[in-house]
């Protein structure tokens, strides 16, 4: 009996300290109040936050941030004006600070997890991945897991365009707790994915410069499927002939009690009622819609309808489907589980 209690024991303390596997980079999601949105804070370290340990058994102790405003972050599919800039991208990750200022990812996900970056638009600079898209890693990620890939393309700096080639590096590099006093995932199990990119900037054919990021992203896939419970993303960009030597940093933690957004940021109220469908496809909510394109997992269209609450779909085969309802100009994708 006392082996058995001890075996039982052990067996507790090594799943106490078990590393979860990642999910997702980004993905849509079934959270009932906000589907594919997510709030953070928009925060500030005066020590940092110091990100440098790795390994297994972290404790990430960000006790001193200092909220700034919040942020919403919103995975969609992307529009056909969006994969034309940034061809291959099937999701794209925007990002709306309130008070202005708006940042985008654009994702190609394949059918079976493999995740790749074809393009990003922040404050400080552009990149289009035209040449060579950055992959991430196929989904779910373990710990331990570290990838290497050549990356190239064009990019927009500080008033500077030219291409860019290099490398990304991403790696599931530590696991541990994360602390908190800004935001939810406050004592929170995390694993953590750093991507770092190493990228040197050309002007019709002569280097002028070096751009290097560093994004850490901390996954809890209870807390917040939608992407991380907490990210940061340093850029450095130097241009010795302009005189640019420039580094932007921003922390964003995530707050699951920001499900209300600045309301000129909300989508319409739009939401699929019931869900699981059957043979219809049922809009509720008081928005006008004028368009609705359904699409599958592999980002093909598989239906679309105009002005209309309710849809036939007995046609569609059972599975996950994600539907995208235009309103008042404003489009709201929603994930459809087909009976």
């Amino acid at each position: 009996m006392k082996k058995q209690l001890l075996s039982i024991a052990l067996l507790l303390s090594v799943s106490a300290f078990a590393q979860e596997p990642i999910a997702n980079f980004y993905s849509m999601s079934m959270i009932p109040e906000n589907n594919n949105l997510a709030g953070y804070q928009l925060v500030t370290s005066p020590s940092g936050p110091d990100q440098s340990a790795t390994g297994a058994n972290v404790a990430w102790n960000f006790n001193d941030l200092v909220a700034v405003t919040e942020t919403v972050t919103e995975v969609m599919l992307a529009s056909s004006e969006e994969i034309a800039s940034y061809p291959g991208s099937t999701l794209t990750v925007k990002t709306t600070t309130n008070g202005g200022g708006t940042t985008y990812y654009f994702l190609a996900v394949d059918d079976i997890g493999g995740t790749s970056l074809t393009g990003a638009e922040t404050s400080s600079v552009t990149l289009n991945y035209t040449t060579n898209n950055g992959f991430i890693g196929t989904f779910p990620l373990s710990y331990g897991y570290t990838n290497t890939d050549v990356v190239a393309g064009t990019f927009e700096a500080s008033g500077v365009a030219g291409t860019f080639s290099g490398t990304a590096t991403s790696t599931v590099d530590a696991y541990g707790t994360l602390t908190v006093n800004e935001g939810s995932a406050n004592n929170t199990p995390v694993t953590r994915l750093k991507t770092v990119q190493q990228l040197n900037l050309t002007y019709m054919g002569i280097p002028v410069g070096t751009l290097n990021q560093t994004v850490y992203s901390y996954y809890n896939n209870n807390l917040q499927p939608l992407g991380p419970v907490f990210r940061s993303i340093t850029n450095h960009i130097v241009v010795p002939l302009n005189n640019i030597d420039e580094t932007q940093t921003t922390l964003e933690s995530y707050d699951a009690s920001l499900l209300g957004m600045p309301a000129a940021q909300l989508p319409n109220s739009i939401a699929i009622a019931p869900n699981p469908v059957g043979s219809i496809l049922h809009l509720a909510g008081d928005a006008e819609i004028t368009n609705i394109t359904i699409t599958d997992t592999a980002g093909r269209v598989v239906l679309q309808a105009n002005a209309a609450n309710d849809v036939p779909v007995s046609h569609l085969s059972t599975g996950i489907y994600y539907v995208s309802a235009t309103a008042n100009n404003t489009v709201k994708t929603l994930k459809m589980v087909k009976e």
